[in-house]
C-alpha cells in the first residue's frame, strides 16, 4: 500500500514542479533596415530559425554573425516566468549590433542584461530602434 502512494505523490510533485513556464529573452530589430548581430558563445541553432549564420574574427576571437531584417528577432536567453531576468539567464558573453553608421557593443552578461527591458507582463526584450 505504501509503494503506490509514494509513486502517486512523486507523480503529482513532479507535475507541479514542472509547471513554471520558461520565457525567452529576445533581441528584436525594430529598425526599418537590416542589422548585423555579432555574438560570442554559440546560440542554439533552433533559436536562429532559417537565418544564415556566418563566422567572423573580432579581437582575435572567432564569433558568430547573423543578419536580422526589419521586425526579425533572435533568442539570446531564457528565464522562468516568475523571475526577473538576471545575468546568468543570458546565453551570450559578447554582443555587438551594427546598423547604419552605428554600433552597439555589450561586453559581459551584465552589460547585455542592462539593455533588456520588460515589454508586457512576461516579455523581456533588447530592442534595437
Amino acid at each position: 500500500m505504501k509503494t503506490p502512494t509514494c509513486i502517486l505523490c512523486l507523480i503529482i510533485l513532479s507535475a507541479l514542479t514542472s509547471c513554471d513556464p520558461v520565457h525567452k529573452l529576445i533581441l528584436e530589430n525594430q529598425t526599418k533596415s537590416k542589422i548585423e548581430v555579432i555574438y560570442y558563445s554559440a546560440l542554439d541553432n533552433r533559436y536562429l530559425g532559417n537565418k544564415t549564420l556566418d563566422t567572423i574574427e573580432v579581437r582575435g576571437l572567432e564569433m558568430n554573425k547573423v543578419t536580422l531584417s526589419a521586425g526579425e528577432t533572435i533568442v539570446i536567453g531564457t528565464v522562468v516566468a516568475m523571475y526577473t531576468p538576471s545575468a546568468h539567464h543570458i546565453d551570450l558573453d559578447y554582443l555587438e549590433i551594427r546598423y547604419g553608421q552605428d554600433t552597439i557593443q555589450l561586453t559581459g552578461k551584465n552589460a547585455i542584461l542592462s539593455a533588456i527591458q520588460k515589454v508586457g507582463k512576461l516579455n523581456w526584450r533588447l530592442i534595437v530602434k
